[in-house]
């Protein structure tokens, strides 16, 4: 067995053989112009690869994908020191070639590229929809996740926000907001956080559904940042910095109303831990177990902290 990038063709093979994980409710030839269109787009031009792991005679066995993300770790100067970390998504192994450890040797000969690529790799993370004991046997281990979750609705409120943002505030919101005190974290350029915009315009045309009126909003110095997950129903908020308990009503309430206006059923946050105290101060905020997309981490070098203490904004799903 051997690990090797995709080709271009082997890449539109794979959307067509992965269309049954991921496609639905696209057809296949409509899954496949989504692919496309993602690996177009600037954040992945710069910085996605396509891993196949195949049979000695060339035959593909499994397959994922990497994105490369800025991170920051923090050293015994106290200071943070920039440093590469990478996203894995779209892992899969056809259904007749399961259950003979195809996705694990992937996984960790993958994990041995991405060492090699960056002397200054930080991490491997992924967001698991299939729980956590595939990947831990491939040294990843689970962060608790929750979600927040607030019905879509127009609704009277005392609470006001200074400004909508459109596509083209995207660099100076993510400027303004406050980095994590955190030992270690990955951030989100504006190009990742366009790649979820550009996910949202493929889903509204090719599902004929209307695009949110804003993707985001301020308040005084807090801010936010969303998108629509179309398949789903839902307003996505990537980014949340609330400065107060206010400030974050004033930001959700808006974008309650946004998700409302856009015929969307609800707005999904992932807990922080900077995030969770303002959010159980915000009318009719339920707090739920996440179901799917565990984050999970794999140190690609020493001196990590405990994967618990690292933050995981939902800019940083893929």
């Amino acid at each position: 067995m051997y690990l090797v990038l995709a080709t271009e063709a082997q890449k539109a093979e794979r959307d067509r053989v992965t269309h049954s994980a991921w496609g639905s409710p696209l057809t296949v030839e409509q899954f496949h112009q989504r692919e496309l269109r993602l690996r177009a787009h600037p954040w992945c031009a710069a910085g996605m690869n396509t891993w196949l792991l195949c049979e000695d005679d060339g035959r593909v066995l499994a397959s994922c994908e990497t994105f490369h993300n800025d991170s920051w770790l923090r050293g015994p100067d106290g200071q943070h020191a920039h440093g590469d970390s990478f996203s894995i998504a779209s892992v899969f192994t056809e259904e007749h070639l399961r259950g003979h450890g195809h996705a694990t040797r992937m996984m960790d000969l993958v994990a041995v590229e991405l060492e090699r690529a960056s002397p200054q790799g930080h991490a491997a993370v992924l967001f698991s929809d299939v729980g956590a004991a595939l990947y831990r046997r491939s040294g990843y281990e689970e962060v608790p996740a929750w979600d927040w979750h607030l019905a879509a609705r127009e609704q009277p409120s005392p609470h006001r926000v200074d400004a909508l943002l459109g596509d083209g505030d995207v660099a100076a919101a993510l400027e303004r907001m406050r980095r994590p005190d955190a030992p270690f974290y990955l951030w989100p350029s504006p190009a990742q956080v366009g790649w979820h915009l550009e996910r949202e315009r493929i889903y509204a045309e090719l599902l004929s559904r209307p695009q949110p009126e804003a993707c985001g909003a301020v308040v005084g110095d807090s801010t936010a940042l969303w998108a629509m997950m179309a398949r789903y129903g839902e307003l996505v908020v990537l980014m949340l910095d609330a400065r107060s308990g206010e400030d974050a009503a004033a930001l959700l309430e808006m974008a309650s109303a946004v998700a409302h206006r856009a015929g969307l059923t609800k707005v999904v946050l992932w807990e922080e831990s900077g995030t969770a105290a303002l959010l159980a101060r915000v009318p009719g905020a339920t707090r739920v177990a996440r179901d799917g997309s565990l984050p999970m981490v794999r140190p690609l070098r020493p001196g990590l902290p405990p994967v618990a203490a690292i933050p995981f904004p939902r800019a940083l799903w893929v």
